[in-house]
């Protein structure tokens, strides 16, 4: 099973991340709402694999919009880390490989999709089916300076 992690600039946040695709059968999405064009975000969930974000104490989490996912930005650097929806008691999210420099992913080209006219419950349902399952985690360990 592939695994992968990355970290946001200044260090506080790592993510690690298991799935069962090779890193070439990864699709990056590229997000055409004004957060994501204006974040450079390149994401990629996998519904069969699972995540984890270590140091969600240090994120700021941000609504916007249908206000139907949070999206976890670093306190400290900015970096969107990824966003997350929690469904009966479990979070599920889609990972930012470009501004967590994540091997293998960051530097490849994204597939550009639209969202506009989605209902905020069609919404949630594609997440729910498309994102992956993320534990977060609030202790990370020893803090960068």
């Amino acid at each position: 099973m592939p695994q992968w992690s990355g970290s946001c600039h200044c260090g506080q946040v790592d993510v690690a991340i298991r799935t069962k695709v090779e890193p070439e059968a990864i699709v990056l999405r590229e997000c055409q709402c004004g957060f994501c064009r204006r974040h450079g975000a390149k994401t990629f969930a996998d519904p069969a694999g699972e995540a984890s974000i270590s140091g969600t104490e240090r994120l700021t989490r941000y609504r916007f919009g249908q206000a139907t996912a949070d999206f976890l930005l670093c306190s400290r650097c900015g970096v969107y880390v990824a966003a997350v929806i929690e469904h009966e008691g479990r979070h599920f999210a889609t990972i930012n490989a470009a501004g967590l420099q994540i091997p293998l992913l960051a530097t490849r080209s994204a597939t550009p999709v639209s969202y506009e006219g989605e209902d905020a419950e069609a919404r949630r349902q594609r997440r729910l089916d498309r994102w992956m399952p993320v534990v977060l985690n609030e202790d990370r360990g020893v803090a960068h300076e």
